[in-house]
């Protein structure tokens, strides 16, 4: 299988359960928001954002703009775009892999991504790094939910429809992490409820 066609599951995907994902996320606004007030130390307290993977604006872009930054989301499914601009209408939207997204050096002080770089290919996903420190300015901060397992891919059922995964696990993180330039400030394990464990990070470009 090809990288087009990876992404076509994956778009496919969210475009078919947009609402009820958008939804779940929505359900724990409170909770993530309360989480993100505990990280907000490490980031400028205005700015440009980008959020990668945003989904439905839930919740990092929403958050972000609710704090007065200028917001952009990408997103590989239009569905999930549409929702996002009317949760958000004063933010920037576009329909776009992550990877293919066309920005200027050092645009943002802030990029952002939850649950979302999980589903680019591991081949990719060192390209997509190089990409975030130089869409970053300098000593611009990016906060990154990864996984915390070594998977190159798979498939599997989500909330009804095929969906696509590959990923790392935290050594081979922290690696590309030094291969790219980028600086460690803080991580997390995070073990979730149902049993699925991620690796977050926070990074700041010197």
């Amino acid at each position: 299988m090809d990288v087009p066609e990876k992404s076509k599951i994956v778009e496919d995907g969210y475009n078919q359960i947009a609402d009820i994902y958008h939804s779940l996320r929505l359900a724990k606004k409170d909770l993530n928001y309360q989480y993100f007030d505990n990280l907000f130390h490490f980031f400028p307290e205005s700015g440009k954002v980008l959020d990668l993977g945003c989904g439905g604006g839930q919740p990092l872009t929403a958050y972000f703009a609710d704090k007065g930054f200028d917001v952009t989301g990408v997103d590989l499914s239009r569905e999930m775009i549409e929702i996002a601009k009317t949760q958000i209408p004063q933010g920037r939207f576009f329909v776009s892999d992550m990877v293919e997204c066309q920005f200027t050096g050092e645009e943002f002080d802030v990029i952002v991504s939850a649950f979302a770089i999980i589903h680019v290919p591991q081949e990719r996903q060192l390209i997509l790094f190089k990409k975030i420190f130089e869409w970053l300015k300098k000593n611009g901060t990016a906060y990154l939910v990864l996984a915390n397992q070594d998977v190159k891919e798979w498939r599997e059922d989500f909330y009804g429809v095929e969906m696509y995964w590959s990923h790392f696990g935290k050594q081979k993180y922290q690696e590309l992490i030094d291969e790219v330039g980028f600086e460690l400030i803080w991580d997390e394990v995070e073990n979730l409820p149902n049993g699925e464990v991620f690796y977050n990070v926070i990074l700041k470009k010197e």
